[in-house]
């Protein structure tokens, strides 16, 4: 009889432990959950660097700017010139028209090969040329600009966001000489490159040296216009 009340007993015995065992590992569970799961959104955005989160948080802005002895017409032909970029202006490979305004000619879409290093990116580029405000920009890496017009290139890999603004700020001077009549008229040439890229490891090496590409852009941009004016004299 006392082996058959124990053989009895023992199933019920380890069911009490095992319901007294269980309880502490499931609670312990279900406050583990909430925590594993925001911890997966924050860790999104590094995970996946195709993220194009372009706000002004994110996107670096490089400026220069040079005062050249010429008016600005001449130069807005050659900064409209999109498909001669890559003859003249560093850390671009190749610069090829793909459409242009009907109305006025100039570039409004462009295919640009940017090269620095190891990394060499092809991407397309929405360009505008407004030159009654004597601007050119060129923008690519998805959204929708400020005319309210799809940019290209999203998707395309090494930048999220990429800009280049060409701007000149005629400055007329005094003339010359007291016996002319005609003013020389200088330029301001004012280049602003926004860029945001895709992977935050470029942005950390491209950080060195940084503060001298918009700088050395210009700078090739005015041996460019001094070769041009030379030849056209």
């Amino acid at each position: 009889m006392a082996r058959g009340y124990a053989s009895k007993s023992a199933p019920m015995l380890l069911r009490n432990r095992a319901l007294h065992t269980s309880r502490h590992p499931a609670t312990r569970q279900v406050r583990l959950l909430p925590i594993c799961h925001r911890r997966s959104f924050i860790n999104i955005p590094n995970i996946f660097p195709n993220n194009n989160n372009n706000t002004p948080q994110n996107i670096r802005t490089l400026r220069a700017s040079r005062i050249l002895p010429f008016p600005p017409s001449p130069l807005y032909e050659i900064i409209a010139s999109v498909e001669s970029y890559a003859e003249f202006l560093p850390f671009l490979a190749a610069s090829t028209v793909t459409a242009r305004d009907p109305a006025s000619g100039y570039p409004s879409q462009a295919f640009l090969t940017v090269g620095y290093g190891p990394f060499t990116e092809t991407f397309t580029s929405r360009v505008n040329c407004d030159r009654s405000k004597w601007i050119v920009e060129a923008r690519s890496g998805g959204g929708v600009g400020d005319d309210g017009q799809p940019i290209p290139g999203g998707d395309e890999g090494l930048f999220g966001y990429l800009s280049t603004k060409w701007e000149l700020v005629p400055r007329p001077t005094a003339a010359a000489s007291p016996h002319v009549g005609q003013q020389q008229q200088e330029t301001e040439v004012r280049l602003e490159i926004r860029f945001r890229f895709q992977n935050p490891m470029h942005t950390a090496m491209m950080s060195a040296v940084e503060a001298q590409v918009a700088g050395v852009m210009i700078e090739a941009f005015e041996r460019r216009i001094k070769e041009q004016m030379t030849l056209n004299r």
